[in-house]
């Protein structure tokens, strides 16, 4: 059976991205825009506008699981905002117009969406990246400490624009949390979560490949319940193999699948799919799943990362028909680096 691992490791490397942090233009992005926000808001504070209190990152850059786009114009960031006003006071679309209105700028397009306010930037007049900006307010209850974030966008029928309850920093706490404190790991899980992202980045770049349909938060939860890493006897075509196999299990009698969401407002984040989309995505998986097999099961190194591509697409490296690497029984593993 052929080793991949180092190609693995070789395409996690091409289509990672880094943190906030580690990425200067993201951040210097980020920061323009809130800025913005919190001067038009202030200057506006005698007309009764509510005042910015704080914000924090979210999604893929928050839980460093990012991918570069596969289509270019793909970039987003996604920054929480945290407002200084009660939702018994405002209309959720209401005061996602308010904060739209306080971004609007010239090179940028300013919209809103169902979930936040999207700010797209415009580069030879095609799209370059966005931002979204989810908005959150509290209650007026002082026994509450929920944030609610503001649903709905114009055009929706009432029910859909609506405050819910949410905890958007909670998927941050479990994901970037994940094997601490576990003495049956050591350095305190670093490699697990290594390998736990590696594998996530790998279903991501599957799923816009194949069009598989999944949200990226979906694919994360789905790791974050079914993944077992196992950094010291297997490689990671292995463990997502294993992954794969077990997401497959879990679809139900009627050929569904359910994901569900461990913190606030939780529920299962493939409710609102189609059966018709539903059948498709479990089609996507057993195909990932047999091509995942085939190249383990496959002796000859080439022939096995040219199935991989099939799943993953051009970034998945093709070894040269002249390398003949086998499989060792215990397959070393290789650390990326990155953060843990």
């Amino acid at each position: 059976m052929a080793d991949l691992q180092k190609q693995f490791l070789e395409f996690h490397n091409a289509i990672k991205l880094g943190t906030y942090e580690e990425n200067d233009f993201l951040r210097k992005k980020r920061d323009l825009i809130i800025d913005k926000l919190k001067s038009k808001l202030a200057e506006r504070k005698d007309d009764g506008y509510p005042q910015y209190e704080r914000s924090f990152n979210q999604g893929s850059y928050a839980l460093n699981t990012g991918i570069k786009p596969v289509r270019a114009g793909d970039y987003d960031i996604d920054v929480g905002v945290l407002l200084d006003c009660h939702k018994e006071d405002y209309k959720p679309v209401e005061l996602k117009e308010l904060v739209a209105d306080c971004i609007k700028h010239n090179n940028r397009t300013v919209e809103v969406s169902r979930s936040c306010v999207t700010v797209t930037y415009m580069k030879d007049g095609k799209p370059d990246y966005h931002v979204d900006l989810p908005i959150y307010a509290k209650s007026s209850n002082t026994y509450d400490d929920t944030y609610y974030l503001a649903k709905g966008r114009k055009g929706l029928t009432e029910d859909k624009r609506v405050w819910q309850a949410a905890d958007p920093e909670g998927i941050n706490s479990i994901i970037n949390g994940l094997y601490k404190g576990n003495d049956t790991y050591e350095d305190n899980g670093s490699d697990q979560r290594k390998q736990f992202r590696r594998c996530v980045r790998y279903l991501k770049r599957w799923c816009h490949h194949k069009s598989a349909g999944i949200h990226s938060i979906g694919l994360t939860m789905a790791a974050y319940h079914w993944l077992e890493p196992e950094v010291e006897v297997k490689n990671d075509g292995d463990i997502l193999l294993s992954l794969v196999k077990t997401i497959l299990n879990n679809f139900d009698y009627f050929g569904r699948l359910s994901i569900n969401l461990p913190i606030t407002p939780g529920g299962n984040l493939l409710k609102s799919v189609s059966d018709e989309d539903m059948a498709t995505i479990k089609e996507r998986f057993e195909t990932l799943r047999d091509n995942l097999q085939s190249a383990i099961d496959e002796p000859d190194a080439h022939e096995a990362s040219k199935i991989l591509r099939k799943s993953f697409g051009d970034d998945f490296p093709e070894v040269n028909k002249s390398d003949k690497a086998k499989k060792s029984i215990e397959a070393p593993y290789v650390s990326t680096g990155s953060s843990a």
